[in-house]
């Protein structure tokens, strides 16, 4: 029993490291919102826009709410702001659209047919970055301020009117009077990644390239043990073996794992080249996974090969969730696992293009790459030093004749 405790320990302590790794990732989430920057822009130079900045300045900064930028409109466009939401210099961004109080004025002034109040308030979001922390925080937050402006507007500048009775008795006027403005979001990139189904790919797709290469690497491991195949074979012939299967296996694990998030994707439309991309960079991301718990495998006594294991499929899983500049500081260590840049590089394929950090995020999986393909023979000449070992012992007591 007292040989337990030891084991007992470490394996609660290994759970307590993952487990508080994992749950503070959306512990008090909404607290580190604020290091996101959401710009507001005003193109309609009147009250719609006063209303805006006062619902901005109403949460500001709080729980759940980003930073908010005011952008000098007579500097950028409307087209403008919607690419720099692309392109990942803004979280998100809402804009008066230009015209938008001459429009309301003719309306209530009674000089024009119609009022369309779903032409003054948008919202700009790019759903699919990081789409867990997206959908509770920042999508909610530039909803609730777009729509609260326009209760401000409805509250604070129509009243005057009414009171004053500055206003033409006509149907147009009455409608754009009662309802001056509405919230209307609108997609940064082409198409809404809401529409896609499976929106677990970053989760899910980060473990499955991962299992598949353990358990391989098991099964491979497992059957040359048994068969002594280490002790048959010179090193330069594992090696090769290894060579081969760790480029070939991850390329099946990648298509498997490319086409089961295209088989669900649900009416995101995905073509053949982005099917190609992405199946590239799972390539790459399997390969990494491969050649890491292949070296694993070779250096770590296998009583703690499952505790590698697991902490390096919760650390991977926990960096492809979470954008590490919108966490705790020491969510910072993300960058060093390859699904974040896998993820980044993911998210810039199905968006064609959108937060663009290839100069960055490839680099750094080719780094990944090139770093565990030179660990990799090392790690089978381990391998293979201790299999022969053991062979030479079973051997040395099948010649004694003594049991082992």
């Amino acid at each position: 029993m007292k040989a337990l405790i030891p084991g007992a320990i470490t394996i609660l302590a290994i759970f307590w490291i993952n487990a508080s790794h994992i749950f503070g990732l959306f512990h008090n989430q909404g607290e580190y919102v604020k290091q996101a920057k959401a710009a507001l822009a005003d193109f309609g130079g009147g009250d719609f826009g006063t209303a805006l900045r006062i619902a901005a300045a109403a949460n500001n900064q709080s729980y759940e709410f980003p930073t908010y930028i005011n952008v000098d409109a007579s500097s950028t466009s409307p087209d403008q702001i919607r690419q720099d939401v692309f392109d990942g210099k803004y979280w998100a961004a809402i804009i008066v659209q230009p015209g938008a109080t001459a429009r309301f004025d003719e309306a209530v002034n009674g000089t024009t047919p119609s009022y369309d109040p779903n032409d003054v308030y948008t919202y700009y979001l790019l759903t699919a970055r990081y789409y867990t922390l997206y959908a509770g925080g920042i999508q909610s937050s530039s909803i609730t301020t777009a729509s609260a402006a326009a209760g401000i507007f409805s509250a604070q500048f129509i009243g005057p009117k009414l009171g004053s009775g500055e206003f033409a008795n006509t149907t147009v006027s009455l409608s754009a009077l009662t309802t001056p403005a509405r919230a209307v979001g609108a997609s940064a990139s082409i198409h809404n990644f809401s529409d896609m189904d499976d929106k677990a790919f970053n989760t899910i797709g980060a473990v499955f390239p991962i299992l598949m290469q353990f358990f391989f690497i098991m099964a491979w491991n497992g059957i040359c043990n048994g068969m002594h195949l280490y002790a048959a074979y010179d090193v330069k012939t594992h090696i090769s073996a290894r060579l081969f299967w760790s480029i070939f296996w991850p390329l099946i694990c990648g298509l498997c794992s490319t086409g089961w998030m295209y088989a669900f994707r649900g009416s995101y439309p995905l073509d053949a080249k982005m099917f190609f991309a992405t199946w590239a960079a799972t390539w790459m991301f399997a390969m990494i996974s491969f050649d890491v718990l292949d070296v694993i495998t070779g250096f770590v006594p296998i009583t703690f090969v499952t505790f590698c294991f697991l902490t390096w499929v919760v650390f991977n899983v926990a960096a492809a969730i979470g954008a590490p500049d919108l966490l705790d500081n020491w969510y910072r260590i993300n960058y060093f696992f390859p699904s974040l840049h896998w993820y980044q590089t993911l998210i810039t394929i199905i968006t064609s293009g959108a937060v663009n950090k290839l100069h960055y995020t490839l680099p750094t999986l080719a780094g990944w790459l090139i770093l565990m393909k030179a660990l990799s023979p090392f790690a089978t000449r381990c391998r293979i030093n201790k299999a022969k070992h053991v062979f030479r012992y079973l051997h040395e007591k099948d010649a004694l004749d003594a049991p082992y």
